[in-house]
């Protein structure tokens, strides 16, 4: 009798760990991929003024080739030092935008990293519950 009381309540303190385990486990997921989900919104927002700079990059060499063919006026080094902080400003924009992208870490590794941590906690969970249980 006293027996069956005992694994009445260790299958209760197994049932209540693992809901324990699920809730943390949910939040910690939301909480990784909200942070993935900022990075990519992040770095999609500098390809996006990567592209509108390289747009207009394209536009001031077309016009930087018409000032150096038509040789009116100086003007065309005005053209050029603004085409050269143009390329600059993409360029760095393209390395900013890598950068965020390699930080993004997919939903599925996050997901699988998650599992993972779950799986090492019961382990050690149940062989703590194991070693208590061979000390009584």
């Amino acid at each position: 009798m006293m027996r069956g009381g005992k694994w009445a309540r260790r299958v209760r303190e197994v049932g209540e760990a693992f809901l324990d385990v699920v809730r943390a486990e949910i939040a910690e997921l939301a909480a990784d991929l909200s942070r993935s989900g900022r990075a990519l919104v992040r770095a999609l927002a500098l390809l996006g003024a990567a592209a509108a700079i390289a747009f207009w990059t394209i536009g001031l060499t077309l016009y930087f080739g018409v000032e150096l063919l038509a040789l009116v006026l100086p003007r065309w080094g005005a053209v050029g030092a603004v085409l050269a902080l143009f390329v600059l400003a993409t360029v760095v924009l393209l390395l900013l935008a890598r950068r965020k992208l390699a930080a993004v870490e997919p939903p599925a590794a996050t997901v699988r990293r998650h599992l993972d941590d779950h799986r090492r906690w019961w382990r050690e969970r149940v062989a703590a519950d194991d070693d208590s249980e061979e000390e009584k």
